[in-house]
């Protein structure tokens, strides 16, 4: 079973006051929360690991907002020695790419 995730949010001014958090397994799904403001953005619909829901905006829709992750110099020296390293090793080796 896959679970969306519930996110509670004060309705007038769209701020995140919880979420549950996408989950999958042998879970329990979701009980109605009759008093509270909240929306489920479908399981899978954001990529969490790239951006977050930032509030919820005036007709109920989550506003997304990207990471800005920018690759530093050293982190950008890094990666090309390691992109140098695999395509010797392609070329040594051959065919491991």
């Amino acid at each position: 079973m896959k679970r969306d995730n519930r996110v509670i949010f004060d309705s007038v001014t769209g701020k995140i006051v919880f979420q549950t958090g996408e989950a999958e397994g042998d879970i329990n799904p979701h009980e109605e929360w009759n008093p509270l403001e909240y929306i489920d953005v479908p399981y899978g619909s954001i990529d969490y690991s790239k951006s977050y829901i930032d509030r919820i905006d005036e007709e109920g829709n989550p506003v997304v907002i990207s990471y800005d992750i920018s690759e530093t110099e050293e982190q950008r020296k890094i990666r090309e020695l390691e992109d140098a390293l695999l395509i010797q090793a392609e070329n040594e080796i051959g065919g491991i790419l």
